[in-house]
């Protein structure tokens, strides 16, 4: 008999096709299926999902409208420098592109042979792997940090034909079964404008469990299945969260940086463009008119706009700046206090000062270095003045370090295509080319290439 907070093994008849099942106070928490050869690899244990992501229908949402990957997707298009930062870092990614070495000869040493296999090259070609799925998969993992992928199995069974990219704004995970374990990815070109609640608009794909391969393959109904790539942050549940979602934050960088343009346009809209103030007292008038104190107000005011206009067209045109202008005025023969004295008072022009323009350096530069890139790498320079001597080195060294430390991702984003490589038994591994940079002295271009590739003929 077991007693509670104990776990209670129920053993059916050890047979091929049974299971063993492992229960905590009558809860399965494991199950394994027996073979020929044993008990194969279980799933893994997952500790209950907490009941507040139980928010929408029949996926998990992704952030609080379940229109996270839209609105981040939004934000970068409305700021330029975040596109641009966003596209660099997607590059760097890519590389030169995809190259794959004999897995065997990995363990050699770095100078190993790229391999070009008929096989292999025509299947990469058929599927647009590099020109179609490793840039899609590149762009949503450097922005949501997350990318899926659909795989398409023989009739067989015996080999992956085809691997395809799903956009992470279209992609979903269902919500977790009662093992706790998420079964589907859920597709569907309605989630970027939340109108997927219709079941006809939703495709779910079987989600491949990599701690439990054989069992889902052997169970596997069709010849489809996903995968999700993505970094296990923190927190994690479903959804990978970014490193640089502060950025998306209401009111944050990216909201700073997107109003610069909008205040700027307001200012020129709006101001009232002035350059100078002519103040000319009635005085001046009286004195150049004897007859003032009998004119009408029709003729006052003829006399005043013709003195305006001298004084406009004289100040006007780009000639202006070099000029002068001379008036003879009275002096107050008590206090000798000018009379009839025009003054020209230069108006300072606040908008093309800077003193009224928001300045965006501040933003822009969180927002580069919030995505993890060097500011050089976009031609922000630091203030006060340019790091380095000129030379360029900074350029230099930053993109070498950011190459050098963005390989893992890359193995996180080919994990697909190299497990597609053993699953068909191509035996190579599937990396990416990149070409260094260097000094111009020790090489003339500045630019350090890989070895070139040296195409094997199949046997």
């Amino acid at each position: 008999m077991s007693t509670p907070n104990q776990n209670v093994i129920t053993l059916h008849a050890m047979q091929i096709g049974d299971k063993i099942q492992v229960l905590h106070d009558g809860v399965l928490t494991q199950e394994y299926n027996v073979t020929g050869a044993g008990a194969q690899k279980a799933d893994k244990t997952t500790a209950p999902i907490p009941t507040w992501t139980e928010v929408g229908t029949r996926w998990a949402y992704w952030g609080d409208n379940d229109l996270l990957p839209t609105d981040m997707r939004k934000k970068i298009e409305a700021v330029p420098i975040a596109g641009a930062t966003l596209e660099k870092k997607i590059n760097m990614l890519q590389g030169n592109g995809i190259v794959y070495y004999n897995t065997a000869d990995m363990a050699k040493g770095p100078n190993v042979e790229r391999q070009s296999f008929a096989e292999i090259e025509d299947w990469l070609a058929e599927n647009r792997i590099q020109e179609e799925w490793f840039a899609a998969q590149c762009a949503d993992y450097a922005l949501p940090y997350n990318a899926f992928s659909e795989m398409i199995m023989s009739r067989d069974k015996t080999k992956v034909t085809g691997l395809y990219h799903i956009g992470a704004e279209n992609a979903r995970l269902s919500k977790a079964n009662a093992r706790n374990q998420i079964d589907f990815l859920l597709h569907s070109y309605h989630f970027p404008f939340g109108t997927a609640q219709d079941d006809t608009t939703r495709v779910a794909i079987p989600l491949y469990k990599w701690y439990d391969r054989q069992n889902f393959l052997d169970g596997l109904q069709g010849r489809k299945f996903a995968w999700h790539t993505r970094f296990p942050t923190p927190g994690m549940i479903y959804y990978a969260r970014a490193w640089w979602l502060g950025l998306f934050k209401n009111k944050g960088w990216l909201d700073v940086s997107a109003q610069v343009p909008l205040i700027v346009h307001g200012m020129q809209t709006n101001q009232i463009s002035l350059k100078y103030i002519i103040e000319i007292p009635e005085i001046f008038f009286i004195i150049r008119h004897p007859d003032w104190t009998t004119y009408d107000q029709a003729q006052r005011q003829r006399v005043i706009d013709e003195k305006v206009a001298e004084i406009n067209t004289y100040l006007a045109g780009p000639e202006a700046g070099l000029k002068s202008i001379a008036y003879v005025f009275k002096e107050n023969e008590i206090t000798g206090n000018a009379m009839g004295k025009i003054n020209i008072i230069p108006v300072d022009d606040k908008s093309k000062s800077g003193t009224w323009v928001p300045d965006s350096y501040a933003a822009d530069a969180q927002i580069v270095q919030g995505f993890g890139m060097d500011p050089s790498q976009i031609g922000l320079a630091p203030e006060g003045g340019k790091m380095g001597s000129g030379s360029g080195s900074d350029k230099r060294e930053s993109y070498n370090l950011m190459i050098t430390l963005n390989t893992p991702d890359q193995r996180r984003i080919l994990e697909p295509l190299n497990w597609i490589s053993r699953y068909n038994g191509w035996g190579v591994t599937f990396v990416v080319d990149h070409t260094a940079h260097t000094t111009t002295n020790q090489q003339e271009s500045g630019l350090k290439p890989t070895p070139t590739t040296t195409i094997v003929t199949p046997k």
